[in-house]
């Protein structure tokens, strides 16, 4: 099956659009969010190349996949501000007739209990986590 959502989304832009487009995701979430909690915007997160291999070797071996989604997610209720901790989940996408942007697939074949899971929480999130230098962290060139 071919479809848009087995095209490849690989685009490479300028680092000044890149720089623009972080600063523009960080000033959104400072407008939403109290000046004291400004520190937990999210802002990237880091996943190994071990990681990255191993949900590729889960891509080829199910023709059916096409690709990977990412969530964000927080550790525990938002009201417990000091001990949250934000993070991406990533699941495989299943082309899938009548869904354009696919299904996800959220056990493993033939499961459907939550030790079934098919759910990668494997990321490394910024503000912990983070390149304080870049130009991408921090919106100075």
């Amino acid at each position: 099956m071919s479809s848009k959502l087995t095209e490849p989304t690989r685009v490479i832009i300028p680092v000044s659009k890149a720089i623009e487009r972080t600063t523009n995701w960080r000033n959104f979430l400072k407008k939403n969010l109290e000046e004291q909690e400004s520190w937990k915007i999210p802002k990237a997160v880091y996943i190994s190349k071990e990681d990255i291999l191993d949900l590729a070797a889960a891509c080829h071996a199910d023709k059916s996949i096409a690709g990977v989604r990412a969530y964000f997610s927080l550790t525990v209720p938002e009201e417990e501000k000091f001990r949250n901790e934000i993070k991406f989940v990533m699941v495989l996408v299943r082309e899938e007739e009548g869904m354009p942007a696919g299904k996800d697939v959220i056990y493993l074949p033939g499961g459907s209990s939550d030790d079934d899971s098919s759910v990668y929480d494997f990321t490394r999130p910024c503000p912990d986590f983070c390149d304080t230098t870049s130009p991408l962290f921090n919106g100075d060139q």
